[in-house]
């Protein structure tokens, strides 16, 4: 490989300069943009090596290859044989010989077409000579194969005698390995027939004329032909070519046609002409290429090798388009200075066929090959051919399936590789101003797209367009100081501010890999925010400029600080980051970053200082330092007090009302009293504060200012002295100072003061007085009460009225309780009908007492004579007798008799009863049982430890202690008649508790 030239970029692939060894790859370097150095050329011929049979001989005269099958014809003096091989695995080849349909009657192939399976395979046969006499004809293979063997079946087509075939569009949408589906033939006068082949026989094969492009010429050989159908739609298009003509048919078609011949009606019938394209050329040919990315069926791009060169362009997507062959660009071959040549001379510089690739045309000499780039014409591989060693080349074709590309000469196969032929795409797009799609090819290759992105950041910068400027600088590996000198000069500091704000971007996201870099990390990201922020607060306080410029900057520097890498960046540097905001005397500024870094005593005491309460007090709100509050509001109180008190209000429980206080005694003026009273309302009634103080402050201002909130206030605390949160007492000598006589009546009555607070009462309200007189439980006090009332309201004035009056409203009151209020000299007569109402009451109450000693003495004589019979009374027990419940003779066990007359063992009871007792006397009971078993057997014990025949007495403490357990057992047991009682008890109470678990016990 030669060297490459030392100025020549090192990322750029080498194209090596012509040498004289046959065996180089070799191309010319004028113009050529990659005759640069890399590890490999785009392009590099290979030889296949194809396992011929034997018993094959012959040159090479026709190759074709689709989805990997590889058909060629082999042609000697005596046998024209076709092979078919399977190119990724080596199975043995399909062979068939086809002398018998040539040699004997006088044929010859001219051209061969594979259909996309590699099953379906059209051999065009035309006479030797006019002499033969034979027409031109041709031949469908159908391959086939199994695990073993591949089988070939060659069927004359007869339908089609007379027609030279030259071109076929076989379908990729109906045709499959058994059929070919609908397809079309082109022929060498130019007429266009649909057909469909399969193995079965001819006479099923249809011939289908669908147009004559040659209008009845005996020679308009169509040399290309394609069908297409849009992605995605039923538009089908045919593109057909012949040597100076290109056309293009199109229609939609419905989803149930299986002919192509509605693509022709329209043309046929004149409604419409062919789209066509013309090419003055002397050569008698010309070549239709598309390709497609591998697996695809609808093409990417189309080329089209005639007289005037190579046209290439793209094809149409769009399901109701018009134009179906676009952008069209033309390669020139420079076909014009060449005929002067001599016919042999002029053969080397025509190219005999080509094969389009994604970006390049691979052209075929009569000596040699070369590829050229279709984005810019320029030639990037050449290759020599020796034709005394290789023989003579015959044609180049693609597999439009994988993509592989094949040359063979009448000697050889050739595999012509390509080794990532977009790699220097970017490079031409880059150098025609196609910046978009050199980003896009650049993309994978870092070095590349930096290249591409300085350029396109270069071009934006000489265009004025500033901004998109910065945005590429930014991506790019461009010195920073370079790019911010170009910035700088500018009177516009948006782009700058874009450019570092997107290399400041880069910082944080990229981690420091080495310890030792992150201090200079950390120092690059401070020197960013810090310009940042400096050119913002530039910005922002630019003087002449409107409130909304400043408001976009200030909107767009709030977003900015509020990022987490700025925010802890300035949170790290907050004196330098306070330092510059102050040199550009930006208070407000000031506040913000003091609370995105939670500095807020020194902003608040500056905008304290600078009588900028209503700033104060918003910055003091959106901080939660508690201890701010309790420094700070009794200031604000006084300028603000209604927004301070709104703000203490919303902390709610956050804050120490306790410590509220100092703020909560400026009250000057009448507003600053009524927001303190609320904010005392807020704590007592939302927060449930008890504190004494706040109560007894609430309190005092009621009663000072506000009357009728105090005896609220006091009767949702309530009566109970216990339970008030104020002190009561003070309470009552706050409203004795302030004469709130109400508010005192109800806190004597709070301390049971009851005659003093009917005193009181009755000196400015005799309702209140009556009301407090009847609140005192006791009898005696109600009734002295209201004696001081009557005093109070009768003495003096012997108004009988009142007095009768009173009785009725006290009953505690009597007439002889109010006559010492009369004077002596009153008259009997006023008092008749009230004293005989005394009389008839008194008279009355003598009779039922009188009625209740009969009573009581009727039922003590009663109870005598039970308790007479009840010691008379004896119950017989019979050897006969059984138990109520078990009915086995009751006395071989212990048992009680009921005075009912029901008889049980005590054991049967016990069981009955025991269910029926509550926890206490049930958990009772077996106490005793443990207790009674316990004394038994020490009494056992006792016994048998004895050395004498006769047990010891017990003692009478002993003997006592039993009887007690006995009795007390027996009252549980049997304290009530098992059927008399209990069980009448329990009458009301279900069978059944849990209904659900004898449903489930049930199922």
């Amino acid at each position: 490989m030669a060297q490459a030239m030392p100025n020549q970029p090192k990322f750029l692939p080498r194209i090596e300069r012509m040498v004289t060894t046959s065996n180089s790859y070799v191309a010319t370097s004028s113009g050529n943009p990659f005759d640069v150095e890399e590890e490999d050329e785009i392009f590099s011929k290979h030889k296949i090596v194809l396992r011929v049979p034997t018993d094959c001989t012959g040159d090479l005269m026709h190759l074709t290859v689709s989805k990997n099958w590889l058909v060629c014809l082999l042609g000697s003096a005596e046998r024209t044989t076709l092979l078919r091989f399977f190119l990724p695995r080596a199975i043995p080849p399909g062979e068939v010989a086809l002398e018998r349909y040539l040699s004997g009657s006088g044929y010859k192939i001219t051209k061969i077409f594979l259909d996309h399976t590699g099953h379906h395979l059209v051999i065009s046969v035309v006479p030797k000579s006019a002499s033969a006499g034979v027409s031109a004809d041709f031949l469908y293979i159908h391959s086939t194969e199994s695990s073993t063997a591949q089988q070939l079946k060659v069927r004359r087509i007869e339908k089609f005698k007379d027609h030279e075939i030259t071109a076929v569009a076989f379908n990729p949408y109906y045709g499959n390995e058994s059929t070919t589906g609908p397809i079309l033939l082109g022929t060498s006068r130019g007429l266009l027939f649909e057909t469909e082949l399969s193995p079965t026989s001819d006479s099923h094969t249809q011939r289908k004329q669908l147009y004559d492009l040659g209008l009845g010429r005996p020679k308009y050989p169509i040399t290309g032909l394609k069908l297409l159908r849009v992605p995605n739609s039923s538009r089908y298009i045919v593109v057909v070519t012949s040597p100076e003509c290109i056309y293009t048919f199109q229609e939609t078609l419905k989803p149930d046609d299986r002919t192509l011949q509605p693509i022709f009606n329209a043309y046929v019938n004149g409604v419409q002409e062919p789209h066509c394209e013309e090419r003055k050329t002397d050569l008698t040919y010309s070549q239709l290429r598309f390709f497609a990315p591998p697996n695809s069926k609808y093409p990417k791009q189309w080329a089209w090798l005639c007289g005037a060169g190579i046209r290439v362009g793209e094809l149409s997507i769009e399901a109701n388009g018009s134009a179906t062959l676009l952008g069209d660009t033309l390669i020139s071959l420079d076909f014009e200075k060449v005929k002067h040549l001599s016919y042999e001379e002029r053969r080397l510089h025509v190219p005999k066929a080509f094969v389009l690739t994604e970006y390049h045309a691979v052209l075929l000499y009569a000596d040699h090959i070369r590829a050229v780039c279709l984005l810019n014409q320029e030639l990037v591989y050449q290759e020599p051919l020796d034709e005394a060693r290789v023989g003579k080349p015959l044609n180049i074709e693609r597999d439009d399936i994988t993509g592989s590309i094949y040359l063979y000469t009448v000697k050889a196969v050739f595999n012509l590789r390509i080794t990532r032929e977009e790699r220097n795409v970017w490079r031409i797009y880059l150098d025609k101003g196609q910046y978009e799609l050199a980003t896009a090819h650049a993309a994978e290759v870092p070095e590349h797209l930096d290249l591409v992105l300085a350029q396109r950041a270069d071009a934006a910068f000489i265009e004025g367009s500033y901004e998109v400027a910065a945005d590429y600088y930014a991506e790019t590996g461009k010195s920073f100081e370079e790019v911010c000198l170009k910035f700088m000069v500018l009177p516009d500091k948006r782009p700058i501010i874009n450019y570092v704000k997107k290399r400041l971007s880069r910082l944080t996201t990229m981690p420091a890999d080495v310890e030792a870099m992150e201090e200079d990390h950390a120092t690059a990201i401070k020197a960013l925010v810090v310009w940042l922020i400096d050119l913002y607060l530039i910005q922002i306080n630019m003087p002449d400029q409107n409130a909304d410029w400043r408001q976009a900057w200030q909107s767009e520097y709030d977003e900015f600080m509020r990022e987490p890498p700025v925010l802890g960046c300035t949170t790290r540097n907050s004196a330098a980051v306070q330092q510059l905001i102050a040199e550009h005397a930006d208070p407000h500024n000031m506040a913000q970053f003091a609370i995105a870094i939670g500095d807020y005593e020194e902003v608040v005491a500056q905008q304290l200082k600078a009588e900028r309460y209503v700033d104060a007090l918003q910055t003091l709100g959106k901080q939660r330092d508690m201890q701010l509050y309790y420094k700070y509001a009794p200031v604000l109180m006084e300028k603000l007090p209604k927004p301070t008190i709104d703000v203490l209000i919303a902390q709610g429980a956050n804050l120490e009302v306790e410590k509220l206080v100092p703020t909560l005694i400026v009250i000057d003026t009448p507003e600053q009293r009524e927001q303190t009273i609320r904010y005392l309302e807020f704590a007592i009634y939302k927060l449930n504060t008890t504190n004494d103080a706040i109560h007894n402050f609430l309190l005092h201002l009621y009663a000072q200012y506000e009357p009728k909130l105090l005896m609220k206030y006091l009767e949702i605390q309530g009566r109970d002295e216990s339970l008030v949160h104020y002190d009561i007492h003070y309470a009552l000598k706050v409203c004795t100072d302030l004469d709130v006589k109400v508010a005192c009546v109800f806190l004597q009555c709070i301390l049971h003061m009851w005659i003093s607070a009917v005193d009181l009462a009755l000196k400015f309200d005799m309702k209140l007085a009556k009301e407090t007189a009847s609140r005192p439980t006791d009898s005696r006090m109600r009734r002295k009460l209201w004696l001081r009332i009557a005093c109070h309201d009768i003495k003096g004035t012997n108004d009988v009225k009142k007095a009768l009056n009173l009785l009725k409203e006290c009953e505690l009151l009597r007439i002889e309780d109010l006559l010492p209020f009369f004077s002596d000299f009153e008259k009997i007569d006023n008092f008749k009908e009230a004293i005989c109402d005394a009389l008839k009451d008194y008279n009355q109450r003598i009779q039922e007492l009188q009625r209740e000693m009969a009573e009581t003495q009727e039922q003590s004589d009663r109870v005598g004579k039970e308790l007479q019979q009840l010691r008379d009374h004896r119950i017989c027990i019979d050897a006969q007798d059984t138990c109520s419940i078990c009915e086995i003779m009751l006395p071989i066990r212990p048992f009680f008799v009921f005075i009912c007359g029901h008889k049980f063992h005590s054991d049967c009871l016990e069981k009955q009863v025991m269910p029926l007792l509550n926890k206490d006397r049930s958990r009772r009971l077996g106490i005793l049982k443990q207790q009674l078993e316990a004394e038994m057997q020490t009494q056992s014990q006792a016994q048998a430890s004895t050395s004498t025949a006769a047990p010891k007495l017990q003692t009478v403490e002993q003997q006592r202690k039993r009887a007690e357990i006995k009795t007390e057992i027996e009252d549980i047991l049997a304290s009530e008649c098992l059927y008399c009682s209990m069980f009448i008890d329990t009458i009301d109470q279900p069978f059944v508790d849990d209904w659900e678990q004898v449903n489930v016990e049930w199922d």
